[in-house]
């Protein structure tokens, strides 16, 4: 199977009502994670694996892991028990791939056996699939003479999360070896159980700092304050990863009985300074380069966030750089959360460093504390905050009062402080909020001469973001100028109103039919945000006349303005005029059919279910902006194109109600993994609508095991997504144990998602992200791990363009799988446009992974 890789690009964003994005995903040739299996392979692994010749019984038993699971597992349980090693090992390695079910129980009578090899492998399949029972036989291996054996069976014992496995690792922390050592160590981390936590004390001062490390580390996750103590002493230890270990236990313990000792990391130089070697301690400085155990201080600091912590943090600020895009020192700050305002808001108001003062009011900003406002301006009043910093700082306060001291900038001397100025002004400015204060001063600098280009570009997307009718006035005069740059500015600009006065509307119009397709594309934006019904008649009109170059922008801004039309005789007119459209305009307006509401909008769109594939598709797209036409939906769950499939099962997600969940867990099992996919989110989605969690539960728990890794994601987001659990342990073993990245990051938004819900509790849950955070291979998945997810409010409508990678132009029917921001995978074929539409996407990031006919 040759592996598949992925790179995926933003090539043009157009915010609207609608949300504009082409996205680019270049997949390296490869083979699918699923891949089609012959009906006779299976029989014939089967007739191979009972044959006398053992070269024919190996051959078939290193095929089994490709099959489907309820194929391969039965094959693989038989296997398991043959007579010949190497058959056997094969076996262990399909029943991992496999995900087999209670495989611990079949390999214990392994533990005994003669050959390392299958004692190693015995161990690797209890890691991956642990019962009770073969968890407790492991701990007789611990005595192994083998110490590769030994340090797999406490792999495999940490990773189970069984109270029983703690006493036989107490057992070996002397071992002879230091691999072993340093693997129980880690263990009983992952264990976390306070038993351990004296034990591992007297293990701080090891001879070994690899095994100082793991007992350092180990001791933050069991989050004991008993250790503080001894881990207070291990900050002096000669090893710098031993020291980063240390500091960043201390953090996790939370403990300001260790924020004096903390403190002095800080300074520079303090983190490649040793203490004199402790006695029976090798020397070795580690790994851990320059500036690492200061950074690890700075985040130990931050989450103490005590009174004294903040004090010490505050002391950093002096020396840190404000210009720098991230600061740990700042960082820190902000993970120390409101706590740290108060002494922040002291310092602006004394006389501190300019680097203090801008590290103080950033952090303010950061914080959104309110009460950071009065004392920011009065420090670039006074002179202490520099202008650019304090700018920024207002920002990301986000405060409409902060406006005015802003504005009283955009004329500085200083082209730097001025850009900034602009930049905060826009960022404190939202369309949706009209706000006239910005549209003096910016016509102002406008009007002048001596206005750099680029600054008068940035003031006519300022003028823009203000929705104030007072700034037609000024952008409408501007929208022939001959500088394309400035151009497409001012008509990005007249998009922001909506919706659009008939004075905007015309100028955009006219400009949709521009030579120049930048123009055009601009224009047909703008239309798409903030168009409405009289702009749609006119633009359905131009439709049936165009030229082929200009449909494809008439489209979008067509269905864009039908979104804000209710008008029966319209929905008819775009309904008389499909069966004559063009490829290139027909899915824009079944488009526009679904993001227009009412009932009539619906009736037309009825009508084209039995049309063609591409337009079955795309009504079963566009029918999720019609909650009345819910039970359309269902009919189209089995039609005989997987892509109408997939899009009625998204579809339904949106729209269905209780009545619609039978008919989805219906389609689990569909052979396509992008309808069987869509089903899981559309499940969790329903079920979070009606309340309706107990009615889904079991189906979810079977799919969050189904071989298809985006499947199984699904399910693990949409059990989150409803409030349903599983059997305990399920999404903490998925997060720990399951080889897909997609899978990982569901169960990382599943567990955030439960333990948001319940403030006290949910141990084990938190614990499981707090490894994870530490230890996944994947940064996006350790990152998830690391902190709850900040959502924004509300929703967009987007409309996403599939390129191939180093092309401009989109891919028609090209198959996607989209990421959004909640964590589901939407999966399917893109339209003849090469585009598809999502109706109510979470505010946030969304991203195009790798196909699901791909994922790994």
């Amino acid at each position: 199977m040759r592996s598949v890789s992925r790179s995926i690009r933003v090539r043009h964003l157009v915010r609207a009502g609608l949300a504009s994005l082409v996205l680019s995903l270049s997949l390296v040739q490869g083979g699918a994670a699923e891949a089609f299996v012959w009906p006779n392979v299976p029989e014939r692994i089967a007739r191979s694996l009972a044959s006398p010749d053992v070269s024919e019984r190996r051959a078939a038993a290193t095929r089994i892991g490709e099959l489907p699971a309820e194929l391969g597992v039965p094959l693989a349980q038989r296997a398991l028990g043959d007579p010949d090693i190497e058959v056997r090992l094969a076996a262990a390695e399909a029943a991992i791939a496999l995900r087999m079910s209670r495989a611990g129980d079949l390999v214990i009578g392994w533990l005994g056996e003669g050959d390392a090899r299958l004692r190693l492998a015995a161990c690797d399949v209890i890691r991956s699939s642990p019962t009770d029972r073969s968890v407790v036989a492991l701990g007789r291996v611990l005595g192994d003479p083998d110490a590769k054996v030994r340090v797999a069976a406490a792999a495999a014992m940490g990773s189970s999360g069984l109270p029983d496995a703690v006493s036989p690792l107490l057992g070996h922390l002397d071992d002879g070896a230091l691999e072993v050592r340093v693997e129980v160590a880690r263990a009983l981390g992952r264990l976390a159980d306070p038993r351990a936590v004296v034990p591992l004390i007297g293990k701080v001062q090891d001879a070994a700092a690899e095994v100082r490390r793991a007992v350092s580390r180990a001791l933050g996750e069991l989050g004991d304050t008993r250790a503080t103590s001894a881990l207070m002493i291990a900050l002096q230890d000669s090893s710098q990863d031993v020291r980063v270990e240390a500091v960043t236990a201390l953090g996790k313990l939370r403990s300001d009985e260790a924020t004096a000792a903390i403190a002095p990391l800080l300074e520079p130089g303090n983190d490649t300074t040793f203490a004199p070697i402790m006695p029976g301690v090798r020397p070795g400085q580690g790994s851990a380069g320059a500036g690492e155990v200061r950074a690890a201080a700075l985040r130990a600091l931050g989450r103490i966030g005590s009174e004294s912590a903040v004090r010490a943090l505050i002391g950093a600020l002096a020396k840190d750089d404000p210009s720098a895009p991230r600061s740990p020192v700042r960082e820190a700050l902000v993970m120390a959360g409101k706590n740290a305002a108060p002494q922040l808001v002291v310092v602006l108001s004394g006389s501190p460093t300019p680097a203090a003062a801008a590290g103080a009011a950033l952090v303010l900003g950061a914080l959104g504390a309110k009460e950071g406002l009065d004392p920011t301006v009065r420090a670039m009043q006074r002179g202490v905050l520099p202008l650019e910093h304090g700018l920024r700082a207002l920002a990301l306060l986000g405060s409409s009062e902060a406006l005015p001291a802003v504005l009283e900038l955009l004329s500085d001397a200083d082209p730097t402080v001025r850009r900034e100025a602009i930049r905060a002004a826009s960022e404190l400015l939202d369309p949706a909020r009209p706000d006239g204060r910005a549209v003096d001063p910016a016509r102002a600098m406008l009007l002048d001469a001596a206005t750099p280009l680029d600054e008068k570009i940035a003031l006519v997307k300022l003028l823009g973001r203000t929705g104030s009718p007072r700034a037609h006035d000024v952008l409408l005069p501007l929208a022939t100028t001959k500088s394309r740059a400035f151009r497409l500015a001012v008509l990005e600009a007249l998009g922001a109103y909506v919706p659009a006065p008939p004075k905007v509307e015309a100028v955009l119009l006219d400009a949709i039919t521009d030579e120049a397709a930048e123009v055009r594309l601009a224009a047909a934006a703008s239309i798409a945000r903030a168009g409405g019904p009289s702009a749609a008649a006119k633009l359905l009109e131009r439709l049936q006349v165009a030229a082929e170059q200009d449909r494809g922008a008439i489209g979008l801004a067509l269905a864009g303005a039908l979104s804000r039309a209710t008008d029966p005789a319209l929905a008819e007119r775009v309904g008389a005029a499909l069966p004559s459209s063009p490829d290139v305009a027909r899915d824009a307006l079944l488009e526009g059919l679904g993001r227009m509401r009412g009932e009539a909008s619906g009736k037309v769109l009825r009508r084209f279910v039995a049309s063609g594939i591409d337009d079955r598709r795309k009504v079963a797209e566009a029918l999720a902006g019609h909650p009345e036409a819910a039970s359309v939906l269902v009919p189209l769950l089995g039609d005989a194109d997987p892509g109408v499939r997939a899009n009625a099962a998204w579809s339904l997600g949106a729209v269905g109600k209780k009545d619609a969940l039978p008919a989805l867990t219906k389609v689990l099992a569909d052979p396509d993994v992008a309808v069987a996919g869509n089903a899981a989110g559309a499940l969790g989605r329903v079920a979070a609508r009606e309340a309706a969690a107990s009615d889904v539960q079991a189906s979810l728990c079977r799919a969050a095991t189904d071989p298809r890794p985006y499947v199984r994601a699904n399910a693990v987001v949409s059990l989150g997504l409803a409030g349903a659990s599983c059997e305990a342990g399920l999404v903490t073993g998925l997060l720990s144990r399951d080889r897909s990245e997609a899978v990982r990051l569901a169960a990382a938004e599943a567990l955030w998602r439960d333990v948001s819900r319940a403030p006290t509790g949910k141990d084990a849950e938190r614990r499981a992200l707090v490894r994870c955070a530490g230890e996944d291979r994947s940064a996006a998945v350790a990152n998830r791990c690391a902190r709850s997810p900040s959502r924004l409010p509300g929703t967009d409508d987007v409309l996403v363009f599939v390129a191939p990678d180093g092309k401009d132009e989109p891919l028609p029917r090209a198959p996607y799988a989209l990421v959004r921001e909640d964590g589901l995978l939407r999966m399917g074929i893109a339209d003849r446009r090469g585009a598809f539409f999502e109706f109510l996407v979470p505010k946030g990031t969304i991203r195009l992974a790798v196909p699901a006919q791909l994922a790994r």
